[in-house]
């Protein structure tokens, strides 16, 4: 991709976005000429683990997966970032190395603002500090609830769960929102077989509230996903 988004363009994107629409015009195209669009036109590792975490990164269009390695050498999709989304505010605050990849879809514009940068609108703007972190506590959240769906032991429970995790944990996504994972980083997800997410996913689309597609699971129903999630009925 060598298309760029016009500043005009990016400026009004980020007046539409927690944080940042608490700036005026000028801070927000201040903010911009310090900072780097992304345009991918191949998957990319914006930020690898082992290096210091030196961006935040916002998801324009398309979206950002996080990744950690098994000790086998697998990769694991922890969380996918979709539009309006940001990576953690958190880890900019970090003196370690990152311990994940965050790694761009191909077709996807990622803003990258440089740490320093997010790091000095914090300090210039103290009253954002709320916003960041209800931002983060809401993923904490979102984190902690996938440690619960995996003891729950029916698979069309904790695959819907799985699926609710992930769209709080991507941002607002539009209705339908699709989950862009294979079934076998979902069935590692799900600590289940590829077979057994086959049966669960089948259950939700019979329920209404999914539908799969290849290499990726359109939630066509959030709130029959989240009733399927808590064993309840949708009338």
């Amino acid at each position: 991709m060598t298309d760029q988004l016009p500043t005009a363009d990016l400026a009004r994107f980020l007046a539409k976005l927690p944080v940042f629409e608490r700036l005026n015009t000028a801070e927000r195209k201040l903010l911009l000429a310090r900072s780097r669009l992304h345009a991918l036109d191949h998957r990319k590792t914006l930020q690898a683990s082992g290096e210091p975490h030196h961006h935040l990164w916002v998801v324009v269009t398309g979206e950002i997966a996080m990744v950690a390695s098994s000790p086998e050498g697998d990769d694991l999709t922890l969380a996918i970032f979709g539009p309006n989304s940001t990576s953690s505010w958190i880890a900019l605050f970090h003196d370690t190395p990152a311990e994940r990849n965050l790694i761009g879809a191909p077709g996807s514009y990622i803003l990258g603002i440089p740490r320093a940068v997010a790091l000095s609108l914090l300090a210039k703007h103290p009253t954002l500090y709320p916003i960041v972190l209800k931002i983060e506590a809401n993923r904490f959240r979102a984190a902690l609830n996938l440690q619960q769906h995996n003891l729950v032991r029916e698979r069309p429970r904790r695959v819907a769960g799985l699926l609710l995790m992930l769209m709080e944990m991507s941002g607002e996504p539009p209705q339908p929102a699709l989950i862009r994972l294979t079934s076998q980083q979902l069935a590692r997800m799900a600590h289940c077989s590829r077979q057994s997410l086959y049966e669960a996913v089948k259950t939700l689309t019979a329920m209404g509230a999914v539908q799969q597609r290849y290499g990726q699971i359109e939630i066509i129903d959030r709130q029959r996903l989240r009733a399927a999630y808590q064993g309840s009925e949708v009338a």
